[in-house]
């Protein structure tokens, strides 16, 4: 049976329209702070901020905590790395052991997040003294293992056609993603100031991409067009209202999070 070149059920035109409003109005209340502002935006509806957590470049502060930059950094390295080896589309889940390397990288994640909420509450070392840069690699292990098990989800509800093999074929492949992860880790432990925009830059996009192509999926799961997807021109008319949910989800956490503070709640 021959399928059309488009979903069967495309976002409707008012919807698209709607979703670049809310997204051209989003970007313009962030920016009247400027580009550092949408930025922050981002980072308070997602991130604690909490300076002494947070890598600081010169005197500019990242828009999110180490742990957090980490995580979105890793998961930019993840679909970059998807992207490049021209797996956009894979959908099957890795070998056993590299499946389960991935699920130690969020085991290790968890445990440092708790060893440091601990310290946090307590101010005595649990398993080990908390420090910016093990947050951060905790953070970019995790944000490997989330992009590398979310793509294969995404793409089986996604596309029509996905390509039933993994993203990660080989430890080869492993290596390359953690060598760029290294090398991220690096530049953002170096705080050379002359790296802050690009890398808070590619954090915040980081998480807005996760929350839009969480969106994208709530869109195909309401349109009722799970695997319609044929064309990349598909996933964008998806990702716009995707964005719009991100934008809209963004600023009714930092709307709360704001009255939360001038009401004086923790």
């Amino acid at each position: 049976m021959n399928h059309p070149l488009s979903p069967r059920h495309p976002p409707p035109r008012w919807l698209l329209l709607l979703s670049g409003v809310v997204i051209a109005a989003g970007l313009a209340l962030g920016w009247s702070r400027g580009a550092l502002g949408v930025m922050d935006g981002v980072g308070y509806a997602v991130c604690h901020q909490i300076t002494v957590r947070t890598y600081v470049f010169g005197d500019r502060v990242m828009p999110l905590c180490a742990r957090c930059t980490g995580q979105y950094l890793g998961a930019m390295a993840g679909f970059f790395m998807a992207l490049a080896w021209n797996r956009g589309r894979a959908s099957g889940l890795p070998s056993r052991g590299m499946t389960l390397t991935l699920v130690l990288f969020l085991a290790v994640w968890g445990l440092d997040g708790v060893n440091s909420f601990i310290f946090l509450l307590t101010q005595q070392p649990f398993l080990y003294t908390p420090h910016n840069l093990l947050r951060l690699i905790a953070g970019m292990l995790q944000g490997v293992a989330v992009s590398m098990l979310f793509l294969p989800f995404f793409n089986q509800v996604f596309w029509r056609q996905p390509d039933p093999r993994p993203a990660l074929r080989g430890w080869r492949d492993m290596a390359a993603m953690l060598l760029l992860a290294a090398l991220l880790t690096l530049a953002v432990n170096s705080r050379w100031p002359a790296l802050f925009y690009p890398l808070a830059a590619l954090s915040s996009l980081g998480a807005f991409l996760l929350l839009s192509l969480a969106g994208a999926l709530i869109t195909v799961m309401a349109l009722r067009a799970e695997n319609a997807a044929e064309t990349w021109g598909d996933f964008l008319r998806f990702l716009l209202p995707g964005m719009a949910f991100a934008v809209l989800l963004i600023l009714a956490i930092d709307g709360l999070r704001a009255w939360g503070e001038l009401a004086g709640l923790p």
